[in-house]
């Protein structure tokens, strides 16, 4: 039990890191600061490497503690007393990171969006001749 607890804490600590990434990625993006977000793109490349390793650690560990293929409600429904209470813990902030990663990760893929739209608004733009609106990039072209 004890690899599997550091495990989930590895994973939560990581979630943190990713959080922090993101954040700094939307607000990259807000910024249009490009080579920032690529940056930021790199080091999530090499979170989800280490994601991926937490992971096969997890399922390994779930595996000894005989709860293969469990989700972490039917570990827990599976678990009594002090053991119980410190997973449901543990489960709930890992819980609410990835949650948190989500939403910040889809503010910063929609801002991304949003800029590549208005990218292309610009290339069309000038490709037909006409002057790109200075308001939309907050007179940066």
């Amino acid at each position: 039990m004890n690899e599997f607890i550091t495990v989930i804490e590895g994973l939560t600590e990581l979630f943190q890191e990713l959080i922090q990434i993101e954040q700094t990625k939307l607000e990259a993006a807000k910024k249009n600061r490009i080579t920032h977000v690529e940056d930021c793109m790199n080091k999530e490349q090499a979170a989800i490497l280490k994601l991926r390793g937490l992971e096969r650690k997890r399922e390994l560990c779930q595996e000894k503690m005989g709860f293969e293929g469990c989700t972490f409600q039917e570990i827990l429904s599976k678990t009594t007393g002090s053991e119980h209470d410190m997973l449901k813990s543990m489960f709930n902030t890992l819980t609410d990171h990835v949650r948190l990663f989500q939403d910040i990760n889809d503010s910063a893929r929609t801002m991304i969006e949003v800029n590549l739209h208005m990218i292309n608004k610009a290339i069309n733009n000038s490709q037909n001749g006409t002057t790109p609106d200075n308001k939309l990039w907050g007179g940066q072209i």
